[in-house]
């Protein structure tokens, strides 16, 4: 069950990465981070009406306050950062590379097992990274690109295997994947805000939103809430590294569903897919060790 809740969690992801690219065609310069965040927090919180609490626990709750801020803030404006620089389909390969730096933590400070076959996998996976990195084709044309996009969408997968490890740990000592969600993903919110606040900027995202109902980024934010709620549920089943493996399926996804509904507003060349061929065998030599 821990496995289909972890493909289940890549396929939310990657209907999200579909959702805010949709959005970025009216809003260009806007990730859609903070209304697609505000909307998750919202959908956890009534979410979190029907469930009952578990037992108190400092260095839990801490724990998934730092997930929510690595994974919420950090790790999602890596994503969304490149999705609309590069397109959702390059963006989203990078979150192969997630279970690197999961299986990293979760070796030192979880206990779990890391192999020389796992290795190769890892070594693997981040070759056919760095091959798209390399490439610098746009997701709109075969034109370069900056190589400092790719840098950072290449943050989102370091943040976010910091936060699965981060997930996982919290969980184990507050149990509920309701309740690990809603904390991650409300202290996110409050740092997006106190930041956008700092910057003078609330009055202005409020008003627009309130003219222009982003709701592409809404849906985003609810396709997010599922991705989180599965991924926790999946936490509390399997280890923190399977979880991350589960969370590169994202690759498979993202295409799929890039052609289907993007058709031709994503440029995806057969260089691109024998890219990602190359990063999804890393994962699959990791998920068959």
């Amino acid at each position: 069950m821990g496995y289909f809740l972890g493909l289940l969690s890549a396929l939310f992801y990657a209907t999200g990465a579909i959702f805010y690219r949709v959005g970025h065609r009216s809003r260009p310069n806007d990730d859609g981070q903070l209304v697609s965040n505000s909307i998750n927090a919202i959908v956890l919180g009534v979410c979190l009406l029907f469930v009952t609490w578990t037992s108190w626990h400092l260095a839990g709750f801490l724990a998934l306050i730092g997930g929510g801020l690595f994974g919420t803030v950090f790790g999602r404006f890596g994503q969304l950062r490149g999705i609309r620089l590069v397109g959702p389909t390059r963006a989203s390969t990078f979150s192969a590379a997630t279970p690197i730096p999961t299986a990293i933590a979760g070796w030192i400070f979880l206990g779990e097992n890391v192999t020389p076959i796992e290795m190769l996998g890892g070594a693997i996976t981040i070759f056919g990274v760095v091959q798209i990195i390399r490439s610098r084709s746009s997701a709109w044309g075969n034109e370069p690109v900056p190589r400092r996009y790719y840098v950072i969408a290449l943050g989102a997968p370091l943040w976010f295997g910091i936060a699965v490890f981060l997930r996982k740990w919290g969980i184990e000592r507050m149990p509920g994947a309701v309740i690990g969600a809603f904390v991650g993903s409300a202290a996110g919110v409050i740092a997006m805000l106190l930041w956008s606040a700092a910057r003078r900027q609330m009055g202005s995202h409020v008003r627009r939103a309130i003219a222009q109902p982003p709701w592409a980024f809404c849906a985003a934010g609810c396709t997010s809430a599922a991705a989180l709620l599965t991924q926790f549920w999946a936490l509390a089943r399997i280890e923190a590294w399977v979880v991350g493996i589960l969370a590169g399926t994202v690759t498979i996804w993202t295409p799929i569903l890039s052609r289907v509904f993007l058709k031709q507003d994503e440029a995806i060349s057969k260089r691109l897919i024998g890219n990602i061929g190359i990063v999804f065998l890393g994962v699959v030599v990791i998920a068959a060790s």
